[in-house]
């Protein structure tokens, strides 16, 4: 069966360029790297296009424009693909060693061309040149190959494994194969494998590309469903998460939570808006974050609320730390409106005991303990837990 090279240059080259109009118009709907590294597809592809197209005229225009230019925009498309896709996988683009692989690339493709005309050099030099714009891409997508891995990402590597096998054989056909007169349109098995995939390579690239996008659309989603939009700190719905967690994973007196209000808050928002009750909730949020350590976990739950997750930690260091935040807390000052604002703040705590049922019950007791402290005058810490001798891990010391 006879297959036409120029042809199937061409089929990629149509698709190519029929895709890319529609990821530009995509890029409307999304912002930040998403879209930049859209736009940066849809480039490439219209790349893409005029590349393969060049290269499919081969026997119709000049040499300069079909091998010269073509590998010109065939390489910028390449390293753009790859400044692509290590945006979306948030590293470093890397765009000195991008260009600086492209244009070394470029310039030995240029040279086997005009100045001592080499077909297998000019095939050896692009497959080394797309060797390092792989590895680039490959490095970062190795842990889509661990466990739990990303399904998208481990697509995509079997898009760019699919580009280095078809040029692998080629080579290797160059090396060890009888080939009379090779060429880029001439019908070996090695040209033909590698012409049909680069026909279909935008189709699975820009699928494996989406999907990505999808991926990490998803994971940014999930996140903002859990975090509290003004603090940056986990919401209601993830502090109860959070809590059912603690509850299985400790036993009785070694985990605690604290209830956390802020004492005449009304005051702040009356005076000075509720922009004002903003600043200083932010504010605050990270003061109380910077006493605690590594693995606690600060939510708030709403209004003027927080509540604080404590594992491995029994009564007397979550009354220690609580204290801590009220005294830290208080020298917080935050400027609203040119003048300097402090509060204060009553804390509840509460440790898990042997008869609580689950996280809610533990909860409830330290809301208690916080109504107990603002009854008591506010500005204070109070628990209705017995303290005793508990195993301990110590508190953090407050930073910043």
């Amino acid at each position: 069966m006879h297959i036409d090279l120029v042809t199937l240059s061409l089929v990629g080259a149509l698709q190519a360029l029929l895709l890319a109009p529609l990821l530009l118009a995509a890029t409307r709907a999304y912002t930040g790297v998403a879209r930049q590294s859209l736009r940066i597809w849809g480039t490439v592809l219209v790349l893409q296009a005029l590349g393969w197209a060049l290269m499919g005229a081969r026997d119709q225009i000049s040499g300069w424009l079909s091998i010269v230019l073509a590998n010109g925009v065939l390489m910028i498309s390449y390293a753009e693909t790859t400044r692509a896709l290590r945006l979306l996988l948030g590293v470093p683009p890397r765009r000195g060693l991008l260009a600086a692989i492209g244009i070394s690339g470029w310039l030995g493709i240029v040279w086997f061309a005009q100045v001592q005309p080499d077909y297998p050099m000019r095939v050896y030099i692009a497959t080394v040149s797309l060797g390092g714009f792989l590895l680039l891409l490959l490095w970062p997508l190795r842990h889509a190959l661990r466990p739990g891995g990303s399904t998208a990402q481990r697509v995509m590597l079997l898009v760019l494994l699919g580009a280095a096998a078809g040029w692998f054989f080629r080579v290797c056909e160059l090396i060890f194969g009888d080939v009379p007169t090779p060429g880029l349109l001439t019908a070996t098995p090695g040209n033909i494998a590698q012409m049909i995939y680069s026909a279909m390579e935008p189709v699975f690239a820009s699928v494996g590309f989406l999907l990505m996008y999808n991926e990490l659309a998803q994971v940014e989603l999930r996140r903002l469903a859990r975090t509290d939009a003004l603090t940056g700190m986990l919401n209601r719905f993830a502090l109860d998460e959070m809590a059912q967690r603690l509850f299985q994973q400790t036993s009785p007196h070694s985990g605690a939570v604290l209830m956390i209000d802020i004492d005449h808050f009304k005051t702040i928002n009356d005076r000075f808006g509720h922009a004002g009750g903003d600043r200083m909730l932010a504010a605050l949020a990270r003061g109380i974050s910077q006493c605690l350590r590594a693995d606690d976990v600060l939510g708030r739950v709403g209004g003027e609320e927080f509540l604080v997750l404590l594992p491995g930690t029994g009564i007397d260091d979550a009354l220690t730390l609580a204290e801590r935040l009220r005294t830290a807390v208080s020298g917080i000052q935050v400027t609203l409106d040119g003048e300097p604002q402090t509060v204060t703040i009553s804390v509840g705590v509460a440790v898990r005991q042997a008869e609580d049922k689950g996280p809610g019950a533990l909860v409830r007791r330290a809301d208690r303990a916080l109504y107990a402290a603002k009854n008591a005058g506010r500005d204070q810490v109070a628990t209705l837990d017995a303290t005793q001798p508990t195993p301990t891990r110590g508190v953090a010391e407050c930073s910043g």
